[in-house]
């Protein structure tokens, strides 16, 4: 299977592999934290004399290359405003050697000039380059308003669910996380941060659709990295911003960032505050049906839920600069909320003839509160000003949420002679998680054009669940066993990696491979019962790109992933949604393993176009089932067989006129899922259509305004069908007090496309819902920034890199 795949992957590049006998200098330009450098300029320089021969600029990209040049001994100079001039060593051009490649250039920062200097300029809204689609959040009128689960929704490629599912390019399974670490959550509690995370935090959106062996293997779908501000200026620096709108309700945010550096220590610090009231409807319709699809009942519900989100999120960090080759550094992230939500409903089940056998009426009261802290130590120690540094990070994690649940229903009858007796229920499912995690990065110049990365990455995970239901018999709660679960899952991974980068000619290699030991142990107290795995797995990355010349780059990659099991989804206990249905897990499941490959084109740095083709087995995905044969369904999530995705991808950055710029992406996937039965295997597939459109136009004296547009035809996934839905969004902003506050208003999804219509089929169970969210609102906000302009300092990850969105 593996060889079928390098086949597959190898081909295109081998019938381009003649180059061409123009003789051209080329390379990419980098800054210190590995962000391309735009609109440098490059030289060429006679070696003899220093006499200017040859002149070009960086594309959007960094990238550049100089063609047409004569025989001759030559060196590079590279220049670009707050940085250090680079001089390449002497380059010989002949006719035995048509080619240099100087590899990736990383220029050091000129604390001189950066202090006497203001840079002015703006990257644009999206980025793409071959291996990676950047979305530039922070100088966007959206980065105000917003929350980061909704910005999320406006990433190319990117479509979330309510319940906090991420997919990517069709494919679901993503690795979210924040600043390079995991989330360490399920998917509701996921929606909760990021519906907790103001947008005014985040500095950019990373979205990487096959990752490189330097990552965790899990994200079937790849990753999507949430960069969270952080000023690296020399000196006090400082922000701060508030926001004010509405939507059914008032909503509002506030938010401060501060930042103390200078060459021996950095502090910085931030905290956001964010409250939301909101208000969704949800209809929803079970069919039953028996062998014969005949019709036998149904059950139509209708909901209101009204929420209040209340969060808090605050940062800080020190790092200290021992020496110029050492460096020691700690932080601290933390998120503190609650979620409140009054749920009333009717449900109303009619029998075969559609006839109402009864309505009830149900009350449903939940009561969230959560807390997340990290706290990570960090060294670093530089052999040499060549990037020969060996890294290193320890993490804790600790997360904790309680929900409190009240569930109260009467019934309704057409006769009036039939009564029934109230029904209640009230549990408390609290969740308490650890994670234990530490890493260390070896990176090693080969030579002027190869490195060599190995790590080690070793992580331990522990969670609790002891869930208790209560329920109302003779107008008192009795404590309800058969309901109720104490579960208790331990897990280790062990992770080790090597990774190779190098370059000659006109081409690029990196080849890796990671090797990950996984040993669980999940005891379900209540039942008395074990479940025990252990697994060693191989996964492989190969990427070759050649760059024909400054217009054309081709590249195609190969890597194998594995999608785990979320910790929440391995616990079998219940969690009612109301009382005719439920959620449990499945401490049976198996990790689905994904085979991805990919092809990819670039012209002028500007277009891309990518061909993709991922195979999984085992696929994860929710099931329907019926609990003896009544009116109550459930969900859990099972290995349903196999899930194939074809894909084509188009990415364009569009500048129609001087005032007018814009990113646009078209995708274009068909996804085809094997479903096992217990009656008969079925295949759910469609082709699916998804449209995002960013545009920029800048008026003038300060003024800048910005619309947003995303479409998405019906979606297959797993059981289920989604059908098309649409995004529009609007905001205008001008900068104020000379350049130091910006004055926005927002308007997100002002025609109220965002409708969910979903159609789930499985054996004998029919389950279709609506849902319409308080997703059209109006923001105003404001920012204010101060301080003084220096020298950038390093950016620190830590070692929690895929395990934060599997709790």
């Amino acid at each position: 299977m593996i060889k079928k795949y390098l086949f597959a992957l190898i081909c295109p590049l081998y019938f381009v592999m003649p180059a061409s006998a123009q003789k051209k200098i080329y390379g990419k330009l980098l800054d210190e934290k590995a962000q391309y450098i735009p609109f440098a300029s490059v030289t060429v320089l006679r070696s003899v004399d220093s006499v200017k021969a040859y002149a070009v600029m960086t594309d959007t990209a960094g990238n550049f290359m100089l063609t047409g040049v004569k025989n001759g001994k030559y060196l590079v100079k590279i220049s670009y405003i707050g940085y250090v001039d680079y001089y390449s060593p002497v380059i010989e051009l002949s006719d035995a050697r048509n080619l240099h490649h100087l590899g990736s250039i990383h220029l050091n920062t000129d604390s001189r000039l950066l202090n006497a200097v203001t840079i002015s300029g703006q990257r644009p809204l999206i980025e793409q380059t071959l291996d990676k689609t950047v979305m530039n959040i922070e100088k966007s009128i959206f980065a105000e308003g917003n929350t980061a689960l909704e910005l999320l929704n406006k990433a190319p490629g990117l479509t979330v669910t309510e319940n906090g599912e991420v997919s990517l390019k069709g494919r679901s399974g993503t690795t979210v996380m924040i600043n390079g670490k995991p989330t360490y959550l399920s998917g509701d509690q996921l929606a909760n941060l990021l519906r907790g995370t103001n947008s005014s935090s985040i500095s950019r959106i990373e979205i990487m659709s096959n990752p490189t062996a330097n990552f965790d293997a899990s994200g079937s779908a790849g990753i999507v990295n949430i960069i969270i501000k952080k000023n690296l200026l020399i000196g006090f620096n400082g922000s701060i911003n508030g926001s004010i709108g509405a939507g059914q309700d008032i909503r509002n945010s506030q938010g401060i960032a501060l930042s103390y550096n200078t060459t021996l220590l950095n502090t910085y610090g931030s905290y956001n505050a964010n409250n939301q009231n909101l208000e969704s409807n949800r209809n929803a319709e079970r069919l039953f049906y028996n062998d014969n699809h005949t019709l036998l009942q149904s059950i139509q519900q209708e909901t209101l839920e009204k929420a209040k989100l209340r969060s808090h999120n605050f940062r800080f960090g020190v790092d200290l600069n021992l020496n110029e080759k050492n460096t020691l550094g700690f932080l601290v992230n933390g998120a503190i909320g609650k979620y409140p939500t009054q749920q009333p409903s009717s449900s109303v089940l009619r029998n075969a003839n559609a006839e109402t056998s009864w309505t009830a009426l149900t009350q449903t009261n939940n009561k969230e509160n959560w807390t997340d802290l990290l706290y990570n130590a960090n060294y670093v120690h530089r052999f040499n000003n060549n990037g020969h540094e060996l890294k290193a990070d320890v993490d804790y994690v600790y997360h904790t949420s309680k929900m409190r649940q009240q569930l109260d229903t009467r019934y309704l009858f057409p006769n009036e002679g039939i009564t029934r007796l109230p029904s209640g229920r009230r549990g408390d499912i609290p969740s308490d998680d650890d994670v234990y995690a530490a890493k260390i990065d070896y990176i090693l110049p080969l030579t002027k054009k190869s490195i060599l990365e190995a790590g080690w990455k070793g992580s331990y995970v522990r969670t609790e669940n002891n869930l208790q239901y209560d329920t109302l018999k003779n107008n008192t709660y009795l404590p309800d066993a058969s309901t109720s679960n104490h579960f208790i899952y331990k897990e280790q991974i062990q992770a080790a990696y090597i990774n190779l980068n190098t370059a000659w000619s006109e081409y690029q290699l990196q080849a890796g491979l990671r090797a990950e030991y996984t040993n669980t142990k999940g005891n379900q107290i209540t039942s008395n019962q074990v479940f025990k795995k252990d697994y060693i797995g191989l996964f492989p990355s190969l990427f070759i790109s050649r760059d024909f010349n400054e217009n054309h780059q081709l590249k195609t990659g190969y890597s194998r992933r594995i999608k785990r099991p979320s910790y929440w989804d391995l616990n079998p206990f219940r969690v009612y949604d109301d009382p005719f249905a439920f959620y449990e897990g499945n401490p049976y499941l198996k990790p689905a393993i994904v085979n991805a490959i990919e092809l990819g084109y670039g012209f002028k740095s500007r277009y891309f176009a990518t061909l993709s083709y991922n195979h999984t087995g085992n696929v994860i995905a929710e099931q329907l089932g019926q609990l003896d044969a009544g009116s109550t369904t459930f969900q859990r999530p099972e290995n349903i067989g196999t899930f194939d995705n074809f894909g084509l991808s188009i990415t364009a950055s569009t500048q129609l006129f001087k005032w007018w710029t814009g990113s646009q992406f078209l995708n274009l996937y068909h996804n085809r899922y094997k479903i096992n039965s217990n009656t008969h295997p079925m295949v759910n597939s469609g082709t699916t259509l998804s449209l995002n459109s960013q545009n920029t136009f800048n008026l003038g004296k300060g003024w800048k305004t910005e619309l947003s547009a995303f479409y998405i035809s019906e979606e297959v996934s797993g059981i289920s069908t989604t059908q098309s839905y649409s995004i529009i969004s609007s905001g205008i902003q001008k900068e104020v007090l000379k350049g130091k506050g910006s004055l926005k208003f927002m308007m997100n999804d002002i025609f109220e496309g965002y409708h969910i219509k979903r159609r789930m089929l499985y054996e004998n169970i029919t389950f279709l819902s609506r849902s319409q969210s308080d997703s059209r609102y109006g923001m105003l906000s404001f920012t204010y920034r101060f301080g003084t302009k220096g020298t950038p300092s390093n950016e620190r990850s830590t070692s929690s890199e895929d395990l934060k969105g599997r709790m």
